[in-house]
């Protein structure tokens, strides 16, 4: 495992490398304009020139290209167009589109896992039927028309005036009466709550696994989904967050159902159809025959290997995840990386616009090194050779 680890981590190494390559000269041809072209007209030539100098546009692509891949290999994103730390806008523009992809990807999942196992058990009928087209339907839906239904339904503000300025980052249906003598940002609480969600998430799951492994204790799924969601609010009135928590996911509730109901029809049909494949199985067929009850049947035998190709699938569908959740940000204005890169385009702030491609870049590569040691971890037939092959 841990020789597949490093060739994973180093393999998704060099598939950064190439996105991040292929993004900047891409852009480039994409955007043949650039900011002074566009918004400096009112400029004579000579300033015009040396705002371009200034701005380092007037280098050749290539020595441009190595500039900005040396400040990443440094850790530092540079600057933007406005003379904008990069890096501080991120830390507020982030930990907003997680708060709404973490919970919402976890929660679509799940409900796509119950809703497939069940009605591929059940078979053909009105419930099966009813719910397939029910998933069928968010799944294919335009995100924003989806969201200003949803907004609709929660009664929320979907428009926020927004100046065809550089703030983004304000947080919309948040009460200011809450966050007026705080000393924390929307963003600052939302990382906290990000860091106690992942923290707990963690021991819960390596705990349970632990558990199972060693002392032949099996928690049940429901049972380890209560622990999260009981320990992560109980670290909010442990931390003295829980007004302003509970403030921000009220606020983040229209983009997170929004994202649920786009995302989890797929995870649904892909495991409907994976577990109605398992079905005919016959180590099923003998669990059955033995008298076993119908859930361990069903939940032990069947769903478990189904769910091997629903993990591999949401690997290969999460940077359509996170283009939806860009999309959905914009329709919305909540104030994340998607946001962030649509005003950015529109003032084609190049270096910003890079960065959060970045970001986006990184954090896909990171959820799917970890799904795909979930994968392997999860499917026995797996093998681990000393060359690292499988």
């Amino acid at each position: 495992m841990a020789q597949y680890l490093i060739r994973q981590t180093l393999l998704s190494l060099v598939k950064l490398f190439v996105f991040i390559t292929l993004m900047f000269f891409l852009i480039q041809i994409v955007m043949p304009f650039d900011f002074v072209d566009q918004f400096a007209q009112n400029c004579n030539a000579a300033c015009r020139e040396a705002l371009r100098e200034q701005l380092g546009l007037d280098l050749p692509i290539t020595q441009r290209y190595f500039n900005w891949l040396g400040q990443i290999v440094r850790f530092d994103l540079g600057r933007s167009l406005r003379q904008e730390s990069i890096a501080d806008v991120m830390t507020r523009l982030v930990p907003a589109t997680l708060l709404v992809v973490l919970p919402g990807t976890a929660i679509a999942f799940v409900i796509g896992l119950v809703l497939g196992k069940f009605t591929a058990w059940r078979g053909r009928g009105l419930i099966s039927g009813g719910t397939t087209f029910a998933s069928i339907a968010f799944f294919t839906s335009f995100p924003p028309w989806l969201a200003f239904l949803v907004a609709y339904a929660f009664s929320r503000t979907t428009y926020v005036q927004r100046s065809i300025g550089f703030n983004f980052t304000r947080f919309p249906n948040t009460d200011p009466n809450l966050w007026l003598n705080t000393e924390m940002g929307p963003h600052q609480i939302a990382t906290q709550m990000l860091i106690a969600m992942i923290t707990i998430s963690a021991f819960v799951l390596i705990g349970s696994n632990l558990l199972r492994r060693y002392r032949r204790i099996d928690i049940p799924g429901f049972l380890q989904v209560l622990l999260i969601f009981g320990g992560v609010i109980g670290s909010w009135y442990l931390f003295g967050i829980s007004e302003l928590a509970f403030d921000l996911v009220d606020a983040a509730s229209v983009a997170i159902v929004t994202y649920i109901l786009l995302s989890f029809g797929e995870t649904m049909l892909i495991m409907r159809s994976s577990m109605t494949e398992v079905m005919t199985e016959e180590y099923v067929n003998v669990a059955k025959a033995k008298g076993l009850p119908t859930n361990v049947v069903r939940d032990r035998h069947a769903a478990r290997n189904a769910l091997l190709p629903v993990l591999s699938r949401l690997v290969i569908s999460l940077p359509y995840l996170l283009t939806g959740i860009v999309i959905i940000e914009d329709a919305l204005t909540w104030p994340g990386i998607g946001t962030g890169m649509m005003i950015s385009l529109y003032w084609q702030d190049i270096p910003f616009v890079m960065s959060v491609m970045l970001i986006v870049g990184i954090i896909s590569l990171i959820a799917r090194l970890v799904l795909d040691v979930i994968a392997a971890y999860m499917d026995p037939r797996i093998r681990f050779s000393e060359v690292g092959t499988y």
